[in-house]
Parts: C-alpha cells; structure tokens; sequence
C-alpha cells in the first residue's frame, strides 16, 4: 500500500501503540478518584502535560487542556471566548471546525470579519492587519499551515505585525498541520491567544488532543458536567490517549529536523515527477496550487496540492485506489462534499480548476520509491480518462 495522505490522519508509531496499550491494560481508574490508583492516574495526566509543555516549549504564561482534538480545540477557543459578542475575523481558509465556529457566531449577529481579499498564495498579506484595529477585531484566527495547500503563516512576523497595527487583536491559530514539520519557535507564545494540536495528525491516537491558551483568557466551557480541567473542559480524561499523546508530540519535535529534510525530498521527486510527465504527455498540464519553495518559512514541506483539468481528482483518486495508493483531495472532514474545494476557490482557481486537483501529503515514513509508483499510476490513469473528460468538457 502506498498512503499520500497523511494531511488527514497518520498511521500510529509502534511506540505509541505500546504505550496507548499500556494505559488501557493497567491504568483503568478515574483519575478525578480519591483513593490510590485514581491519584496516580492523576498524576501520570499531570507529567504528561510537563513533559509535552517541555517538548513544545510552553511557558507557564499558557495552560494546556486535553480535547478530543483539533475540532474540539479550535471550537472551545473560538466559542469560549469570542460569544456572543467578541469581533473575529479570519483569512477565509481556514480548516471548517474554525470557518464553522465562526459562523456559529454570526448567527448572533457576531459576523466575523474577512480577510480573504488580501491572501497572498493561501497567506495572509500583513499589509491588511490595520483593518483589525478599524473593525475593533479582538481575535484573528488562522491555521498556521493551510490544511489543503501546506502554505504557512509565520507567527513571528504575524505577532509584530499586531503588536504595531492592531495591539487589542489577539492571534489564534489553528497548528494541527504543523507539528513536526516546523520547529515552533518559543518565542510566539507570548503573542498567542491560543494553539490547537491533534495526535493523530502526528503518528498519535485519534480523539486527543491540546488546546494551549493563554490563562490571562477567561473561556466560557463548551460541555457542562465535571470541573476536571480548571473548570474548562469536562470529561473523564483518556488516560492511556494522553500518554500516547505524549509520546507522539515528543517524537515529532524530536525528529522534526530529519522529518523535515526528508519530506523536502520527497517534495522535490514528486514535482520533478510530474513536470516529467508534463513533457512525456503533450494532454496533461499540471498547476501547481501549493507553493513550490523549499522555504519551511512559507511552505510546509509535508504537501503538495496540484490541478489537471480537465480529468477530475476524485475519479483519479479512485483510479489509484484500485492500485492501492491512497490520496487526498483536501480536508477529510470536507471529503463528502459534492462542492468544489472552498479553499481552492478562495485562492482564486475555477470550479473545473479545483475540481481537477489531488492533494499528496507525506510523513516520515514514505519513500522515493511510492513516490515513482504514484507517478506511474498517476500518468496511466491520466492518459485513460483524458479522452472521456475532454469530450465532456467540448459538449458543455
């Protein structure tokens, strides 16, 4: 099998599996019981969230809750501090769980405010950020790596930026593509409202994991029940989840060097790949949607997003399942949709344009060698849909 979509979720390390395994086999009690193996669950929970604050860097300034992930994380932040009536604005392709909690918003009269005019190859333009100040936005919230298009906004330079034009806007961002792909520099805590994280975007379990926000923020909770997390987030806590947690984020920024020289490789055969193709395929133009720049700064090296009207992504997707490799067409939590890619549009492509798109997203564990197995399948199924959507296409 040859999986290209690790955007959407990752296979699990071994090591985490073990010590998910772990967890589940020995440590059963309910950590918010007051007798011995309740306390010592306890305080597995609690050194599991030093070592990852340790991993990532975290200052005390910043607390972390465990969430059933990035969804729940962006939800909690967007919802538990901005209702009813606390201004928002986003860039406009941003992951749906924040497009969505901001919608929610709207429907209380709390319309979040665009920035979409002004992205630049899926980024936002710094240029814009005075408008925040004019529309007395109090959080921006964007993804700190496009979830369909791997392109990045720098914190750093996002954070200066406000502090100059717009010093009331506090910055949320959305991290979920970015663990151990970019080396977070512990320098943007201090200008964050808040960051979400998920496992299993990092070789980690799914349905954990973080939000990390600042606690000088008061966030209303989203689900009502216990007081477990400083009141925050109810819910008996996943014990052998958040030690699997924690051993993938500590992985992931342990490699993250190596996993990044790595998928730039990668990145690099395929684009080669398919330019190649290009020239032995007179029908087939390939545009490029991601950003094809080596620079971690601009680009995440994990992804790369392409069109090739007139053959749709999705019936080449299914082409290549049928080989056993697997691909992407965007965010999976969006995969059932029968509209074109939001994000794709918004960057400005045309419907045929995004509906004629693949997003390839790598891991650690791809090789070279799925690489030239893709491009092979990828150029046959090319070849033998073309006459069928060319004659679609001229009959429209």
């Amino acid at each position: 099998m040859v999986y290209f979509d690790n955007a959407a979720t990752t296979p699990m390390d071994e090591e985490v599996v073990e010590r998910v395994h772990e967890g589940m086999r020995d440590l059963f009690a309910n950590s918010g019981t007051p007798y011995k193996i309740g306390l010592d669950a306890k305080c597995l929970i609690e050194k599991s969230a030093e070592s990852i604050a340790t991993a990532l860097k975290i200052p005390s300034t910043h607390r972390i809750l465990f969430t059933s992930g990035g969804t729940e994380s962006n939800n909690l932040l967007i919802k538990g501090l901005c209702f009813p009536d606390k201004k928002t604005a986003f860039l406009g392709l941003e992951h749906p769980s924040v497009t969505e909690s901001l919608a929610f918003l709207s429907q209380f009269g709390n319309e979040p405010f665009s920035l979409l005019p002004f992205q630049q190859e899926g980024r936002l333009d710094l240029s814009s950020l005075s408008l925040l100040k004019e529309n007395r936005v109090r959080l921006l919230c964007l993804s700190h790596v496009n979830n369909e298009l791997g392109t990045v906004n720098d914190p750093l330079k996002i954070i200066s930026a406000l502090e100059k034009e717009s010093p009331q806007t506090k910055l949320f961002l959305d991290g979920v593509q970015a663990i151990g792909k970019l080396r977070l520099s512990p320098e943007m805590w201090k200008g964050l409202a808040g960051y979400s994280i998920s496992g299993h975007k990092i070789h980690g379990p799914k349905g954990i994991g973080l939000l990390v926000y600042d606690t000088k923020l008061v966030l209303n909770p989203q689900m009502h029940g216990g007081k477990q997390q400083f009141g925050v987030r109810s819910g008996t806590l996943p014990l052998p989840l958040i030690m699997g947690l924690e051993t993938a984020i500590k992985n992931a920024v342990a490699q993250t060097e190596q996993t990044q020289n790595h998928l730039q490789g990668l990145c690099r055969r395929l684009i080669q790949g398919l330019r190649s193709l290009e020239e032995e395929l007179p029908e087939l133009k390939i545009c490029f949607n991601s950003l094809v720049d080596a620079d971690v700064m601009r680009q995440s090296p994990g992804m790369v997003n392409f069109s090739f009207p007139p053959v749709e992504g999705e019936v080449i997707l299914h082409h290549l399942e049928a080989k056993d490799i697997f691909v992407g067409l965007g965010s999976a939590c969006s995969a059932h949709s029968r509209e074109p890619s939001r994000i794709l549009m918004g960057i400005g492509l045309s419907e045929q344009q995004a509906r004629c798109s693949l997003r390839i997203s790598f891991s650690r564990t791809n090789t070279a060698d799925e690489i030239d197995q893709f491009l092979l399948a990828f150029g046959s199924a090319y070849q033998s849909l073309y006459p069928t959507f060319l004659q679609k296409a001229e009959h429209r």
